[in-house]
């Protein structure tokens, strides 16, 4: 075998543990998935070129030109997801994979036509590639550098400036390839690009916290052991099928498949388990803050009842005390009744409006919380508007709860570190809170994920706050909206009808 051989397998290998140590280390991260697919990808388009010049089968070129044209729609996946800006650039992901998944699409048909496998070694096949991935390319590049210029987090920066490099020497190094295809006298270089941004993804996803933790040695002993047991495979297929296509194909289809098997279990399974403690976590929460409001009303019956029971005699004293504590016991068993309702209404959110005073809500929620008077700026007047009030103050003080844990991870709290705002927009018809801290913020990737039920940044969060308020303001005609950035703190906006 000649040097590209080997590198290329390098390569294959490399990036086969790229995508493993996504799948399994990944949890619920934006960037693991696409992360995945990428390696997958790559890995495919390294093992073809390998496969094609170790076991001189010049048939592998349609895979070679399959991986190579759907690659850049993948990057554009992994750039979005890294950028939190999936959501924003729909219409560009959508023409780009009808662009390339169509060259792909045309590419595997070399397979079955000698026509188009003389096409995937013209130049107009290469010219086909770059339509479609220089502008994706270019505006990579540009997302990039905008959120490594807005970003202000140190570390949030050495990621972003990580991801640009892969980016970079990945795309010149491909650069070559396409040139030679066209014509030009360059060297095989794609391979060796593959390489050294495999390296630098791989460093980030293990050691710079891309997937919001660390991979622990035993992850990435176990991913290095499954990398290494799928490659032998295949060069033991390849390699015992030597000559024979058909078979060889046949054996790599089925490596493949088992490869598929066994990753969709492993992320099963590990999605149950995070599942199942995710349910027992919030399961915990609840089951804690409902004790918590029902003991003050019980210890008031059972302080009654006792009382009930020690009065002897039918006096006129006795009468009158055993009156007050009926209607004591009557009053709390109506609060524990209330509390059961709320907690009932709160599960399936269903408001029942009456008028509320928006800042009788604030002054509830920063009350609930323990925040003083001055933490509040509230808007002039007694604006009102139609809502469920319970609701209402479990929304907000759900979004103030965040705040103050949030501002409680860089230490003791001070003065303003938390604001509860109301204030009304006449031009549009809304009353809104606003919550405002000045905790750690955060990064793209976790703004695009806050609203998702069971997603937290905290080791101890339940993952339903402000899933749980966006819930109750929908219910009521409303919205949420959230601004954060890393080191500059969070604003959470409330928003109601008039």
């Amino acid at each position: 075998m000649d040097s590209r051989a080997w590198v290329s397998l390098l390569a294959a290998a490399l990036q086969l543990s790229l995508a493993a140590t996504a799948i399994v280390a990944g949890g619920r991260s934006a960037v693991a998935r696409p992360l995945a697919a990428f390696g997958f990808c790559m890995f495919g388009w390294n093992f073809a070129v390998f496969a094609r010049h170790a076991f001189e089968a010049p048939e592998l070129t349609v895979l070679d030109a399959a991986f190579t044209a759907i690659s850049p729609a993948l990057v554009f996946e992994v750039v979005l997801a890294f950028t939190g800006t999936a959501r924003s650039f729909r219409a560009p992901r959508i023409a780009l994979w009808l662009v390339l998944g169509a060259l792909s699409g045309t590419s595997l048909l070399g397979f079955v036509s000698p026509a188009v496998l003389r096409f995937l070694d013209e130049p107009s096949w290469a010219i086909a590639f770059l339509v479609g991935w220089l502008p994706s390319l270019a505006f990579e590049v540009w997302l990039l550098a905008r959120h490594l210029r807005t970003s202000n987090d140190p570390r949030e920066k050495a990621r972003a400036r990580t991801v640009l490099s892969a980016l970079a020497i990945g795309a010149t190094f491909a650069m070559s390839d396409v040139a030679r295809t066209l014509g030009l006298p360059t060297p095989w270089l794609g391979a060796i690009g593959t390489v050294a941004s495999g390296a630098l993804l791989t460093t980030l996803a293990v050691r710079m916290e891309l997937f919001d933790r660390n991979v622990s040695t035993r992850t990435a002993v176990y991913v290095l052991a499954m990398t290494t047991a799928f490659v032998v495979a295949y060069l033991v297929v390849l390699r015992s099928f030597a000559g024979s296509l058909a078979a060889q194909t046949f054996g790599t289809l089925v490596v493949t498949l088992f490869v598929v098997a066994v990753a969709r279990e492993l992320v099963a399974a590990r999605t149950e388990a995070r599942e199942r403690m995710q349910r027992l976590t919030v399961l915990g929460r609840f089951s804690a803050q409902m004790a918590h409001d029902l003991k003050s009303p019980l210890s008031a019956l059972l302080g009654a009842v006792q009382v009930l029971e020690g009065l002897e005699d039918d006096g006129p004293e006795a009468k009158e005390t055993r009156s007050e504590f009926l209607a004591l016991v009557a009053e709390q068993a109506k609060r524990v009744t209330g509390i059961v309702d709320r907690y009932d209404r709160m599960g399936r959110v269903e408001p029942r409006k009456t008028l509320v005073r928006i800042n009788d809500v604030a002054r509830a929620a920063a009350r609930a919380n323990g925040l003083p008077p001055s933490s509040l700026v509230l808007t002039e007047g007694e604006p009102e508007c139609e809502a469920d009030a319970d609701l209402l103050e479990s929304a907000v003080e759900n979004v103030v709860r965040n705040a103050l844990e949030a501002c409680r991870e860089r230490g003791e709290l001070a003065e303003g570190d938390v604001r509860v705002e109301t204030a009304q927009d006449a031009a549009r018809g809304l009353l809104l809170f606003r919550v405002v801290d000045r905790g750690p913020g955060m990064d793209a990737r976790q703004r695009a994920r806050v609203f998702d039920d069971f997603f937290t940044t905290k080791a101890s969060g339940s993952g339903l706050g402000l899933s749980f308020a966006r819930r109750v303001m929908v219910a009521h005609g409303g919205d949420v909206r959230l601004e954060s950035e890393r080191g500059r703190g969070t604003t959470v906006e409330l928003s109601l009808p008039i």
